[in-house]
Protein backbone atom coordinates (compact mmCIF):
# COMPACT_ATOMS: atom_id res chain seq x y z
CA UNK A 1 0.00 0.00 0.00
CA UNK A 2 1.09 3.21 -1.03
CA UNK A 3 1.27 6.54 1.03
CA UNK A 4 1.62 7.52 4.61
CA UNK A 5 -0.14 4.83 7.62
CA UNK A 6 -3.12 6.32 9.50
CA UNK A 7 -2.49 7.43 12.74
CA UNK A 8 -4.62 6.44 15.39
CA UNK A 9 -6.11 7.68 18.15
CA UNK A 10 -5.89 5.16 20.39
CA UNK A 11 -9.19 4.77 21.69
CA UNK A 12 -10.40 2.37 18.76
CA UNK A 13 -12.55 -0.07 20.50
CA UNK A 14 -10.93 -2.74 17.95
CA UNK A 15 -7.31 -1.99 18.08
CA UNK A 16 -7.03 1.15 21.11
CA UNK A 17 -4.43 0.20 23.44
CA UNK A 18 -6.02 3.26 25.36
CA UNK A 19 -9.34 2.37 25.71
CA UNK A 20 -10.14 -0.04 28.66
CA UNK A 21 -12.85 -1.77 27.72
CA UNK A 22 -11.58 -2.54 24.17
CA UNK A 23 -9.95 -5.52 22.28
CA UNK A 24 -6.64 -4.36 21.82
CA UNK A 25 -5.59 -6.27 18.57
CA UNK A 26 -2.51 -5.31 16.75
CA UNK A 27 -2.73 -4.99 13.12
CA UNK A 28 0.42 -5.22 10.90
CA UNK A 29 0.82 -4.28 7.15
CA UNK A 30 3.13 -6.30 4.80
CA UNK A 31 2.58 -6.22 0.77
CA UNK A 32 -0.33 -4.31 0.92
CA UNK A 33 -1.90 -6.60 2.89
CA UNK A 34 -3.10 -6.04 6.51
CA UNK A 35 -2.58 -9.35 9.02
CA UNK A 36 -3.54 -9.54 12.86
CA UNK A 37 -3.41 -13.15 14.81
CA UNK A 38 -5.62 -13.30 18.51
CA UNK A 39 -7.39 -15.69 20.25
CA UNK A 40 -10.61 -13.85 22.12
CA UNK A 41 -11.89 -14.31 25.71
CA UNK A 42 -15.31 -15.39 26.59
CA UNK A 43 -16.75 -12.20 27.02
CA UNK A 44 -17.36 -12.65 23.24
CA UNK A 45 -19.29 -15.32 23.13
CA UNK A 46 -23.00 -15.31 21.99
CA UNK A 47 -23.61 -18.99 22.15
CA UNK A 48 -21.94 -20.82 24.53
CA UNK A 49 -17.87 -21.16 24.20
CA UNK A 50 -18.89 -19.62 19.94
CA UNK A 51 -18.00 -16.12 19.51
CA UNK A 52 -21.00 -13.93 18.35
CA UNK A 53 -21.11 -13.55 14.49
CA UNK A 54 -21.05 -9.73 14.89
CA UNK A 55 -17.76 -9.47 16.83
CA UNK A 56 -16.27 -11.58 13.53
CA UNK A 57 -18.03 -8.82 11.62
CA UNK A 58 -16.25 -6.29 13.57
CA UNK A 59 -13.04 -7.69 13.19
CA UNK A 60 -13.17 -8.05 9.52
CA UNK A 61 -14.46 -4.47 8.87
CA UNK A 62 -11.62 -3.11 11.01
CA UNK A 63 -8.87 -4.82 9.25
CA UNK A 64 -10.52 -3.87 6.00
CA UNK A 65 -10.27 -0.60 7.36
CA UNK A 66 -6.67 -0.49 8.03
CA UNK A 67 -6.07 -0.99 4.16
CA UNK A 68 -6.68 3.21 4.53
CA UNK A 69 -3.84 5.80 4.53
CA UNK A 70 -3.52 9.46 5.30
CA UNK A 71 -4.35 10.16 1.89
CA UNK A 72 -7.26 8.41 1.67
CA UNK A 73 -9.36 7.59 4.14
CA UNK A 74 -12.09 4.69 4.43
CA UNK A 75 -15.86 4.95 4.96
CA UNK A 76 -17.49 1.39 4.78
CA UNK A 77 -20.18 1.76 3.04
CA UNK A 78 -21.47 -2.08 2.08
CA UNK A 79 -20.13 -5.09 4.18
CA UNK A 80 -21.07 -8.40 3.42
CA UNK A 81 -20.07 -11.63 5.68
CA UNK A 82 -19.98 -15.47 5.58
CA UNK A 83 -19.71 -17.39 8.35
CA UNK A 84 -18.29 -20.77 7.20
CA UNK A 85 -17.36 -22.47 10.55
CA UNK A 86 -17.58 -21.23 14.59
CA UNK A 87 -14.98 -19.30 16.22
CA UNK A 88 -14.66 -21.01 19.40
CA UNK A 89 -13.02 -19.12 23.02
CA UNK A 90 -9.32 -19.30 22.89
CA UNK A 91 -8.99 -20.45 19.28
CA UNK A 92 -5.71 -18.75 17.97
CA UNK A 93 -6.76 -17.01 14.34
CA UNK A 94 -5.35 -15.07 11.80
CA UNK A 95 -6.77 -12.70 10.15
CA UNK A 96 -5.51 -11.00 6.45
CA UNK A 97 -7.55 -8.38 4.55
CA UNK A 98 -6.66 -6.76 0.81
CA UNK A 99 -7.93 -4.08 -1.67
CA UNK A 100 -9.39 -6.35 -4.77
CA UNK A 101 -10.75 -3.73 -7.03
CA UNK A 102 -9.52 -0.06 -6.96
CA UNK A 103 -11.57 3.00 -8.06
CA UNK A 104 -11.29 6.96 -7.77
CA UNK A 105 -14.46 7.20 -4.93
CA UNK A 106 -14.13 3.72 -4.29
CA UNK A 107 -12.26 0.21 -2.79
CA UNK A 108 -13.23 -3.24 -2.88
CA UNK A 109 -11.72 -5.24 -0.40
CA UNK A 110 -11.85 -8.54 1.15
CA UNK A 111 -10.72 -9.83 4.20
CA UNK A 112 -10.95 -13.67 5.94
CA UNK A 113 -10.45 -15.29 9.23
CA UNK A 114 -8.63 -18.80 9.34
CA UNK A 115 -7.92 -21.28 12.25
CA UNK A 116 -4.46 -21.32 12.78
CA UNK A 117 -4.78 -25.11 14.01
CA UNK A 118 -5.69 -26.32 10.96
CA UNK A 119 -6.17 -23.50 7.80
CA UNK A 120 -9.53 -23.89 8.00
CA UNK A 121 -11.46 -20.61 6.62
CA UNK A 122 -13.85 -19.46 9.52
CA UNK A 123 -15.32 -16.23 7.84
CA UNK A 124 -14.56 -13.95 4.67
CA UNK A 125 -16.20 -10.83 4.18
CA UNK A 126 -16.24 -8.40 1.56
CA UNK A 127 -16.60 -4.41 1.48
CA UNK A 128 -17.62 -1.24 -0.25
CA UNK A 129 -15.05 1.23 1.61
CA UNK A 130 -15.87 4.64 -0.01
CA UNK A 131 -12.66 7.26 -0.21
CA UNK A 132 -12.80 10.31 1.69
CA UNK A 133 -9.50 12.68 0.27
CA UNK A 134 -7.81 14.65 3.21
CA UNK A 135 -7.37 18.14 2.01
Amino acid sequence: MEGKELRRDNYCFVCGKDNPRGMHLNFTRKDGKVYARFSLPKYYQGYDNVIHGGIISLILDEAMAYLQNLEERFLTGKITVKFHKPLYVGEEVEVKAEIVEERKRFKITRAEMVRLSDGKKLAEAEALMFVLREK
